[in-house]
């Protein structure tokens, strides 16, 4: 152990100078110090007789958020910028230089079949990823084929934090401090400010990377409570698992007229209207950490419980504080579970409460105000999700939606009563049936996920019990197609649509913005879903997708009328809306020309036309002008 201590120590020296040098050696650094060394270190010296998979997942969890907090942090007080990232990777090079005491491990040969699997169901979502997320098709780019989907909410994240949004307004909504769980959007951002260049392809290599820890801890958890091959089906369904609603796609080829581009396994508002964790793999970026480590926190705890390891139960503590900024619900929903847990074994309370409450509250504190301010709106309490969304019978609604696994979670929880399990699946299933309290009743769906955990654990601890009746063996693959069919049909669908995101024009027009306006601009565009002066240009909106706005509680109809009247009343409108929001620049592209007339923006004295191409895209920037809202 104390020569791979002397080859990390070489491989950081060597990783810190080349970043002074080359940006291809900023980036190595960048995914050498925060997806590997801060957890390794952790997990060498006080957590190294954990089994391979498990000591995996935990390096690669813990670097992220260490590492994303520690430069948060850092940026604070001194500024973010890449020297700030540097000096961040020396202070957590510091603990190799520091001797510990540490349990040997010894692993077995098997233990890399469970890796090798959740690598082949990451290599699944790179695939689909590489063909979907920011590619060049004919003349324009396209992002994941949907419409609906947040990927280019988290780009203008990624793109407006590294071009001057520091501490970070929401960037489509200026002049609001970020409330949105953006950690994992900044993690992404940490990486491409390493290596100084406009890389949008990060995003497919962290997405299949946390895919990866997401499927490793569905293994590590099934293996511990069961055995490996319950682990090996769990991650399996897990992650491609879904219900019942590739039956459409059937009835519609029985009619004549399927089509992958229609037949979706998601259909919002209707029956099947909880979407496969597969979808959310693939758009739901926040997902990415709060699923690896809700599970992560939950195994700790169970495990930690069962032993009274005080040193688990504490990292677990851990991880549950780390999570809120990188997810929300997923930080409450492990914080349920505890609750759970701790009606079982009080003795758990104290370790954890420690070690979690803290970094919670810096977080929690201005969001609660925050919250307080929206709530006098809005409201914070809604109507159960079940009220807006539930289609039919209750029963077959959610068996349809929660397919075979579901099924086969219950016959196995019916037998085995594994409080851990059964108490956790039935606590998230009933909660968004109590009451909402996101402000989007919509965003409930996601406890539905959380429940899905349980839920494909049980399902593969019964799967593991058949593989080994010769009679019924072979009924294994069979029950595991049926179970991915609909997770298919996403894969089928997104390789299959290109919904335009930006064009030649847009691109080029997002990379001058970049260039040639001061960090931190203010534009008015439409309320547009994608917008290449912030996607790309990494500047702010008045007012983004109005769903994005409404899914974060703000009430949006004021902006949205304002530039309805800035768009579509006379010019004096246009210049008191710019105003009011301290917009610096006007947009006028495809969506914008829908809605107004160039012509009386080209002839107003106080806009400056500043960029205009061929294809009918033009910038103006405000003058100086005297307001009210200045």
């Amino acid at each position: 152990m104390k020569s791979n201590n002397l080859i990390l120590t070489l491989i950081s020296v060597l990783l810190l100078a080349s970043s002074l040098i080359s940006p291809y050696g900023s980036l190595t650094a960048a995914f050498f110090f925060t997806l590997f060394l801060p957890g390794y270190l952790i997990v060498y010296a006080y957590f190294n007789y954990l089994k391979m998979a498990e000591k995996l997942l935990l390096a690669v969890l813990l670097s992220v958020m260490v590492s994303t907090h520690l430069i948060y942090a850092l940026s604070l007080l001194i500024g973010y910028s890449k020297q700030t990232i540097l000096i961040s990777f020396l202070l957590l090079s510091i603990p190799l230089f520091v001797p510990f005491h540490h349990t040997a491990s010894k692993h077995q040969p098997g233990e890399l079949k469970g890796v090798c699997l959740c690598a082949g169901i990451a290599f699944v979502a790179f695939v689909v990823l590489s063909r979907t997320v920011w590619v060049w098709h004919s003349n324009h780019l396209i992002l994941s084929g949907s419409n609906w989907q947040d990927t280019p909410m988290h780009y203008e994240i990624i793109e407006s934090i590294n071009n001057g949004n520091f501490p970070p307004e929401m960037p489509y909504y200026a002049g609001v401090r970020m409330l949105y769980h953006y950690f994992v959007d900044f993690h992404t951002a940490i990486l491409e400010k390493s290596a100084g260049v406009f890389l949008p392809h990060l995003v497919v290599v962290t997405n299949t990377i946390f895919i990866f820890i997401f499927a490793l801890a569905l293994f590590a958890l099934a293996s511990y409570i069961k055995n490996e091959r319950a682990g090996a089906f769990a991650a399996l369904l897990g992650t491609l698992g879904a219900g019942f609603s590739f039956v459409g796609a059937f009835h519609a080829i029985l009619l004549g007229n399927f089509s992958i581009v229609t037949n979706y396994a998601f259909e919002y508002g209707k029956f099947f209207t909880i979407p496969p964790i597969f979808d959310n793999l693939l758009q739901q970026r926040p997902q990415l950490i709060g699923l690896p480590a809700l599970i992560t926190a939950a195994y700790l705890l169970y495990r930690g419980s069962k032993s009274l390891n005080r040193r688990e139960i504490a990292l677990a503590g851990l991880i549950t504080g780390l999570m809120f900024p990188f997810h929300i619900l997923a930080c409450v929903s492990t914080l349920l579970i505890f609750l759970l847990i701790s009606l079982k074994n009080r003795h758990i309370g104290a370790p954890f409460i420690i070690f979690a409450i803290p970094p919670i509250l810096p977080y929690a504190i201005p969001l609660l105000r925050a919250s307080a301010a929206i709530s006098h709106n809005t409201g914070i309490l809604k109507a159960p999700w079940i009220y807006y969304f539930l289609e039919g019978n209750p029963v077959l609604f959610y068996v349809a939606n929660l397919g075979l696994p579901f099924i086969m979670a219950l016959l196995y929880l019916g037998r085995d009563r594994n409080y851990f399990l059964y108490s956790w699946m039935l606590s998230l299933l009933a909660l968004p049936n109590l009451l909402s309290f996101t402000p989007n009743p919509w965003d409930m769906y996601k406890f539905f996920h959380y429940a899905w955990i349980p839920v494909a654990i049980s399902a593969g601890c019964l799967l593991a019990d058949i593989s080994v009746m010769k009679r019924v063996a072979y009924l294994v693959p069979v029950l595991l197609i049926i179970s991915m069919l609909s997770s298919f049909m996403v894969i089928a669908w997104n390789l299959s649509t290109n919904y335009p995101a930006a064009d030649i024009h847009e691109y080029k027009v997002g990379l001058w913005v970049r260039n040639n306006t001061p960090p931190k601009s203010v534009f008015l565009t439409w309320p547009s879903i994608h917008a290449p002066v912030s996607m790309i240009g990494g500047r702010l909106r008045v007012l983004g997708f109005v769903n994005w706005a409404y899914g974060h509680g703000f009430d949006f109809w004021v902006r949205y009328r304002d530039i309805e009247r800035a768009y579509g009343g006379n010019i004096s409108d246009t210049l008191t809306v710019m105003c009011k929001y301290n917009a610096s620049y006007l947009y006028v592209g495809r969506d914008e020309l829908k809605h107004t007339r160039l012509e009386k923006f080209e002839s107003c004295p106080q806009l400056e036309p500043v960029y205009s191409d061929r294809s009918g895209i033009y910038i103006f920037a405000l003058r100086n002008v005297s307001s009210p809202y200045r």
